[in-house]
């Protein structure tokens, strides 16, 4: 036989098998399903959806046509992963629906879920009906808010509601990020219970613990925390001693610790291309205080920290601080470019200032000075521009390139003007980020502003969630648009708010907040005026949906004012 033809049986061999390969595969029976396609579809169910509530999955879907009259059972099964690798949950179901509860699965876990139909009188079963989205479970929440006061290095005080679904807690338990440390179980008493709270000791300083509530195996609320950092103070002061020389003399990355007490700083004060941190010792703004002109940052790499202290503008017994904070290239030559470091206001009580809170405005052009954040968190700032008649936005942020803005846990009322403007059209790939937090503002507003922000057309990510705001404006009117930002691809947030008595002037139109994403707000009236100064919120029945408005079920606005 030549090459040729030993070459032709090959390929006729070759072909042969290959023919009798997919005879023998197109018998085989699907994996998981029943022989014909077409039937599978008909014994299939359909419509699998899933709702949760708080500690709860409730699952349903459609009988399969197959099924009308016959007994079916089903099999419900959840996997952390979409493939289905690992199955975490199963559930044999004779009805089309299933709920599945906390502690039957994880909290604050994705899950994906899928159903079939099982094996009936010989019929194999069916095909998997998969979801195509995950659900997780926030569980029960009666934790209440946390407070950040309340958090020490090694300490944490909680709270929760007391009510008969808490009359059984047995345990908290706290659970430490790095995976080679154990989780701290506090056992609650009797005690514990009927005060409502339990502090617990022995924590790791600097340590992000996840903290969980229990009444025996039953999740009763759930919350994440981290503890402070330990401090170490290159020079301490007392009152006698000159706060503004050491000021001047420190070097960069130096903190300066307060003992109890009042300082003065009446003159203008300049922290030039340096990071610095002031804070005082007892971290107790109630017990330190600065009485304050102005603090300048001067130059690339000038910053500053600032924790535990009252800031009074007040200092010669009438409004004499202008801003409370600015920026500047230098002393002689405010709009130079300069490249600052951060801003950080932690605990602080900033009060009676003539202009505005923070001046950001001087570069002589757009992106001359830049900053890299500026963040305030768990702090009370009050009575700036009252008067309603300097001009100034309260962080005139004009020109200035920054890339983040928090406000977190804390209150704002009696302020003039609106609150954020970034107006002058900036040329940047940087997308600042603006977010507030746990936020509590009232009577503030005016001289024809926007009440929140003017960003005009430059691009921002802004997310305003979980606050409550109140009484527009202090006087006078504001913009009918609660904000300005026209760029294209903005992300614009305004989540889980309780806000009322928004108006354009006293008593008159409402405030537009079209054109914010808006989800879950809710607009109850507390009660409160313009002269209301005592936040805190009443426990009764008509206000108890702020209780629980937030993204995690917990209370709106500054959590200081929430018990």
């Amino acid at each position: 036989m030549n090459f040729i033809s030993k070459y032709k049986k090959i390929i006729q061999w070759t072909a042969l098998c290959s023919a009798l390969v997919l005879c023998l595969s197109a018998c085989e029976k699907p994996m998981g399903g029943i022989e014909d396609a077409a039937l599978n579809r008909a014994f299939t169910p359909s419509g699998l959806s899933v709702r949760t509530v708080k500690d709860s999955a409730i699952f349903k879907w459609n009988m399969p046509v197959y099924g009308n009259g016959k007994a079916l059972k089903y099999t419900l099964e959840l996997a952390k992963d979409s493939l289905f690798s690992t199955i975490d949950y199963t559930r044999i179901a004779d009805t089309t629906g299933a709920v599945v509860l906390d502690p039957e699965i994880e909290l604050n876990t994705r899950y994906f879920y899928r159903v079939k139909v099982n094996e009936y009188k010989g019929t194999a079963a069916s095909m998997y009906l998969n979801s195509s989205t995950a659900f997780r479970l926030t569980g029960q929440q009666y934790f209440r808010v946390i407070r950040d006061f309340e958090i020490t290095e090694n300490t944490a005080l909680f709270h929760w509601f007391q009510n008969t679904n808490t009359a059984g807690l047995t345990k908290i338990v706290l659970t430490p990020s790095l995976t080679n440390s154990s989780a701290i179980t506090a056992e609650i008493t009797g005690s514990d219970i009927a005060a409502g709270m339990k502090n617990i000791v022995g924590l790791t300083p600097d340590m992000r613990y996840t903290v969980q509530l229990f009444a025996g195996n039953k999740s009763k609320g759930i919350l994440n925390i981290t503890t402070a950092k330990p401090v170490v103070f290159t020079t301490v002061l007392s009152p006698t001693d000159n706060l503004a020389t050491a000021i001047t003399a420190a070097a960069n990355g130096d903190v300066i610790g307060l003992n109890p007490g009042t300082y003065n700083l009446t003159g203008i004060t300049y922290i030039t291309q340096k990071s610095i941190t002031i804070r005082s010792v007892a971290n107790d703004p109630g017990t330190t205080k600065i009485k304050s002109r102005e603090i300048n940052l001067v130059g690339d790499s000038a910053g500053v920290s600032l924790a535990g202290i009252d800031f009074d503008g007040n200092y010669s017994g009438t409004s004499y601080g202008t801003a409370f904070m600015q920026l500047m290239g230098t002393q002689a030559a405010t709009g130079t470019k300069a490249a600052f470091k951060a801003i950080k206001i932690e605990n602080c009580i900033i009060h009676d200032y003539l202009r505005c809170i923070l001046r950001g405005n001087y570069g002589a052009a757009a992106n001359d000075q830049k900053i890299e954040s500026v963040s305030i968190n768990n702090s009370r700032i009050y009575n700036v521009d009252q008067a309603n008649a300097q001009g100034y936005y309260m962080f005139s942020l004009e020109k200035l390139l920054i890339s983040k803005l928090s406000f977190t846990k804390s209150t704002f009322y009696n302020l003039g003007q609106g609150m954020i403007n970034m107006g002058t059209n900036l040329s940047s790939t940087i997308v600042p980020a603006i977010s507030l937090d746990y936020c509590t503002f009232n009577n503030f507003g005016g001289g024809n502003k926007y009440l929140f922000i003017d960003a005009n057309a430059n691009k921002i990510v802004y997310t305003f969630n979980n606050s409550i705001v109140a009484n527009t404006p202090i006087s006078g009117t504001i913009q009918a648009a609660a904000f300005r930002a026209s760029a294209s691809g903005n992300v614009l947030a305004f989540s889980n708010n309780n806000y009322f008595n928004l108006r354009l002037t006293s008593g008159g139109a409402a405030v537009t907040l079209t054109g914010l994403a808006q989800a879950n707000d809710i607009s109850i009236d507390l009660g409160w005026t313009a002269a209301t100064t005592n936040f805190k919120l009443v426990d009764a029945l008509e206000f108890s949906k702020v209780f629980s408005a937030s993204s995690n079920g917990s209370t709106v606005g500054d959590p200081r004012w929430a018990y």
